[in-house]
């Protein structure tokens, strides 16, 4: 598995301008380097110019950065994904992070992006940047996630919420949905938590990276968030005991 990324690396070093080569690496066009983190084994990718990518199930459209909006989120995202051990994303295979801006999924605007199957997220800089940081921990889960998703039971989890709750038929199922914290949360750290089991997972694992003081004040008023925190720390730990939260 090393072997295998030390290759990938030598091979982003060769083509550094050609973004060809980086197409068959992930099938994103119009990308080039940026860095090669060799702490955490990340490669960081930047359009050269805007990318549409189509699929039957998805359309992933984004712009080319302005410079200046590009560093400051650029350093921002290095600081998020410095908070795990260096170990951590070769165990659950992601490799490349994409920042560009006006970031949509099928047509509809979006902060990031989840590709386990390339290894990769996208995430949009036009974010402020406390959304900016929790969106990176949220698409980091959605990769675990995907990669490890014998450890996660759909039934169990949603048996923690109160009887009469019921999730929707979708993520983007309703606008009403916002990343905010919730006060009184009664198992939920957003309402956008409210929308699927996994975006829920997501969200929870995304309060739990991003302000570890503020989910335990919520945890210590909340038994049933206190009980998917204590879940999701089970289950992250199974895949990697040095993980802190």
């Amino acid at each position: 598995m090393r072997l295998n990324f030390y290759i990938i690396l030598i091979l982003l070093f060769s083509f550094i301008a050609k973004a060809d080569q980086i197409f068959e690496l992930i099938k994103i066009p119009n990308l080039t380097l940026h860095k090669l983190e060799n702490k955490n084994s990340l490669a960081y990718l930047k359009p050269t110019k805007d990318f549409f990518v189509g699929s039957n199930f998805k359309n992933v459209s984004c712009k080319k950065n302005i410079p200046q909006n590009f560093n400051e989120k650029y350093l921002e995202a290095q600081k998020g994904f410095d908070s795990y051990n260096d170990d951590f994303f070769r165990k659950i295979n992601l490799r490349y992070i994409v920042l560009c801006s006006e970031l949509e999924i099928a047509g509809i605007p979006a902060l990031g992006f989840a590709n386990p199957e390339m290894k990769t997220l996208i995430l949009n800089i036009d974010s402020n940047n406390s959304n900016f940081e929790r969106v990176l921990h949220h698409e980091v889960f959605h990769i675990i996630e995907h990669n490890f998703n014998k450890y996660f039971s759909t039934i169990s989890w949603s048996n923690l919420n109160s009887r009469e709750f019921e999730y929707s038929a979708c993520s983007t199922c309703s606008n009403n949905y916002s990343l905010e914290k919730i006060y009184n949360s009664k198992g939920f750290v957003s309402e956008y938590a409210k929308s699927t089991i996994s975006e829920d997972m997501a969200e929870t694992f995304s309060f739990m990276m991003s302000d570890n003081n503020l989910i335990l004040d919520m945890i210590s008023k909340d038994e049933i968030l206190n009980k998917k925190v204590r879940t999701i720390k089970n289950i992250v730990k199974k895949l990697d005991v040095k993980h802190q939260f």
